[in-house]
């Protein structure tokens, strides 16, 4: 009969563990600190056959396996060819999370999301969405100069599905973005015309998707998502066919997270923008 009493002295936090096989896609593994996130390589091998190894093999985070979130290295390990097996912690523990500038965390107050934007794949930055893949800070540290660990707690419920840093594109469109999770808006001003994206229907009920702008930037144009299909509730009769950050009002931290269940539904927003049509 199992239980999950700590088991041991009485200052070691609770946490869960198991050993995966880390590779990534080229056949190589990354460097990881401690605390680093990883995703399950959730895809792995033919699709139309049996594999088991789809849930016990790990790569680096990216925008295709965000919504596959397993854990944390639960210590550092040196790049190698060829895979190795690692050891991670996984949702519900306490344990080291890695925390990279701009973080600055504070005991039990807000929480932290695993990123997925090139250079800072697995580090936790930024705010995204709550649950599987968002750790809530259990230690006061400034991190806002220099990367370094931080005692969590890795939540546990939904996928968080990640975040990704985005710059603006002035008078244009942005380019492919994940489907799901958080994609946070940073970068240029936008100027002579406004900055574009079509959010595509989604293809799991459930999916959540949020969009944030981290910096006060939004200026002169507006910033203008297109819902291939939406609603502003699910139980509307109004379609929502666009979600607009102007450039009148949009201020730092204006945000909006979408829904997915046959069509993409309000969830929440800030309380004023962005504007939805």
């Amino acid at each position: 009969m199992g239980n999950e009493a700590i088991n041991a002295y009485e200052k070691k936090p609770y946490a869960k563990s198991a050993w995966v096989w880390y590779e990534n896609s080229n056949g190589n593994t990354t460097a990881l600190n401690e605390g680093e996130a990883v995703c399950y390589d959730q895809d792995y091998g033919t699709a139309t056959a049996y594999d088991g190894r789809r849930l016990n093999r790990v790569e680096t985070p990216d925008t295709t396996n965000a919504q596959y979130f397993a854990g944390v290295a639960s210590r550092a390990y040196a790049a190698t060819t060829g895979g190795q097996f690692i050891e991670i912690y996984l949702p519900g523990s306490v344990c080291n999370i890695w925390l990279n500038a701009p973080a600055t965390s504070t005991i039990n107050v807000s929480f932290f999301t695993f990123d997925v934007t090139s250079s800072y794949e697995g580090f936790f930055r930024y705010e995204g969405l709550p649950g599987v893949g968002s750790a809530i800070p259990l230690q006061t540290v400034d991190r806002s100069s220099t990367a370094g660990l931080c005692m969590a707690k890795l939540m546990e419920g939904e996928e968080s599905g990640g975040v990704e840093v985005v710059p603006l594109v002035d008078n244009d469109a942005i380019g492919t973005l994940m489907i799901g999770g958080s994609t946070l808006v940073t970068g240029s001003v936008i100027g002579t015309g406004n900055c574009t994206y079509t959010l595509a229907d989604a293809t799991s009920v459930g999916l959540r998707k949020k969009f944030k702008v981290i910096t006060a930037e939004v200026a002169t144009s507006d910033l203008v998502i297109t819902v291939t299909n939406g609603r502003t509730s699910a139980l509307a009769d109004s379609a929502l066919a666009s979600v607009t950050f102007p450039d009148s009002g949009t201020t730092l931290n204006t945000e909006i997270t979408l829904e997915w269940g046959g069509a993409w539904c309000f969830r929440s927003a800030t309380k004023t923008l962005p504007a939805l049509a």
